[in-house]
């Protein structure tokens, strides 16, 4: 599935969305971010600062008042409150986890359990304050940033839609009705033969969405509260390295002592939110939609038969590979791979390549699938025409699992794809250590023995100065 940015797909200028503070969604595939509900205050958006937020914080009192009412579970209000808090997966705003595509899907009834539990527990120590609800991913073990910001969507879902057609009314953007959601919306027509309607959200209320809980926001929104660090470090003990389920009890039982402790938690979360910021650009989404947009004038480069043998595909690959290397190694693409003094997390070269890559796969008539799980797992690329000619890509940082990546996993995904072509990149930030070299080691000793090995890419992303500096 190649991704498809709203701006595209609509054929207007993505500037447009910019200058209106909206994010440039896919239609086809989602964003690795969330909304965060505590942004709401901050939204430069109008409509969503004021009316949004009332919304959202309507709909969570009035979660608060029935499960003020509820003295068991299972009673009317406790039922009522199950049906108030639904879990299902709006796919009209492309954020959250999905990878091959935008499709909305309900999570298991013990998370709604869960939320409704713990926000009761929070409820009988005194808080009521229905911002509560942002923090059930802290404390949670089954609830992630990606429930809430369902969650926080379904609460405001009037006032996205709202300011989605009223900036696509401006544009010309044909609108269509019947949708379920009371306004007239963007639709995008899937592959499938199925349509989904397509709401715009405001830059300034989303964040990253981690794959991990990240510890450190822990102690961000804490710092200030040294009886609860301390708190949490007791109920942490010795554990050198708490899991995620580990952290959340600790964290969960150090909040839930008092509503005093809580509030102040709640409090410190909420001025330590801050939206995805675009200089950093962590997961570059912001240099992958560039990209994007200038790949549009990538056109055949060179002759290749892409009909007859994997070997035509394989020099497809290689050519993207090397315009990747190009702009990383010569041009300033690396910066696109870097906050600050710490490299991206893999989904970022992932991203940019991906870019590149389709441009070369559009101008051959070549299918590029994105994490396609091949039975053995999902291997990051899968280029293919037909069923027999297929290349296989894994991209890993020089920080990460290098070598079990070449050794195990890529190993197993061509046995999965019956696919002897594979290549292997690595993302060089300088840390590599021996890895590179053992790698290559590998392959030299499986290529003595006359076996078939996979090829390695290797990509200088370290830091380097400008192209006006450079020798």
């Amino acid at each position: 599935m190649r991704p498809t940015l709203f701006s595209q797909y609509f054929k207007i200028d993505p500037s447009d969305l910019d200058d209106a503070g909206f994010l440039d969604p896919f239609v086809n595939v989602d964003l690795p971010l969330f909304i965060d509900p505590l942004l709401l205050a901050k939204s430069s958006n109008e409509l969503i600062a004021t009316e949004g937020l009332d919304a959202f914080r309507t709909h969570f009192e009035q979660l608060v008042r029935l499960l003020s009412m509820s003295e068991r579970e299972n009673d009317a209000a406790w039922r009522a409150a199950e049906k108030h808090l639904s879990l299902k997966e709006p796919p009209e705003n492309g954020l959250g986890y999905g990878r091959r595509g935008r499709s909305g899907s309900s999570r298991p009834e013990r998370i709604r359990k869960q939320v409704l539990r713990t926000t009761r527990e929070i409820i009988k120590l005194g808080s009521k304050d229905p911002e509560m609800i942002s923090l059930m991913s802290f404390l949670e073990e089954e609830v992630g940033p990606d429930t809430i910001s369902d969650l926080t969507t379904r609460a405001l879902s009037d006032q996205l839609c709202q300011a989605t057609s009223r900036f696509c009314a401006k544009r010309g953007i044909k609108l269509e009705g019947d949708n379920g959601l009371g306004h007239a919306l963007p639709v995008y027509a899937r592959e499938d033969g199925h349509t989904k309607p397509m709401i715009l959200v405001p830059k300034d209320i989303v964040r990253h969405l981690p794959m991990t809980d990240s510890w450190a926001d822990v102690w961000a929104a804490a710092e200030h509260n040294r009886a609860l660090r301390d708190r949490v470090n007791t109920l942490l003990g010795g554990i050198v390295e708490p899991t995620v389920k580990e952290q959340k009890a600790a964290v969960r039982e150090a909040v839930l002592q008092s509503a005093t402790i809580f509030d102040q938690f709640l409090n410190a979360v909420k001025q330590a939110a801050s939206h995805y910021d675009q200089n950093e650009d962590i997961f570059g989404y912001y240099a992958f939609r560039d990209e994007l947009i200038k790949s549009g004038s990538v056109t055949k480069t060179a002759s290749y038969d892409t009909r007859k043998v994997p070997e035509e595909i394989y020099r497809v690959v290689i050519d993207a590979l090397s315009v990747f290397q190009h702009h990383v190694e010569n041009g300033n693409l690396w910066e696109a791979l870097w906050v600050g003094n710490t490299p991206k997390r893999e989904r970022a070269s992932q991203l940019l390549f991906f870019a590149i890559s389709d441009a070369y796969c559009r101008a051959h008539d070549i299918d590029l699938s994105a994490e396609p799980n091949m039975g053995g797992g999902p291997v990051d690329f899968k280029f293919s025409t037909g069923y027999s000619a297929r290349v296989l890509v894994e991209m890993k940082r020089s920080g990460g699992t290098v070598e079990h990546g070449y050794t195990k996993q890529l190993e197993f995904y061509k046995k999965a794809a019956s696919s002897d072509y594979a290549i292997f990149v690595v993302i060089d930030y300088g840390d590599a250590g021996r890895k590179i070299r053992n790698i290559r080691k590998v392959r030299d000793f499986q290529l003595g023995q006359g076996k078939r090995a996979s090829d390695i890419f290797v990509i200088d992303a370290r830091k380097k100065a400008s192209a006006s500096k450079r020798q």
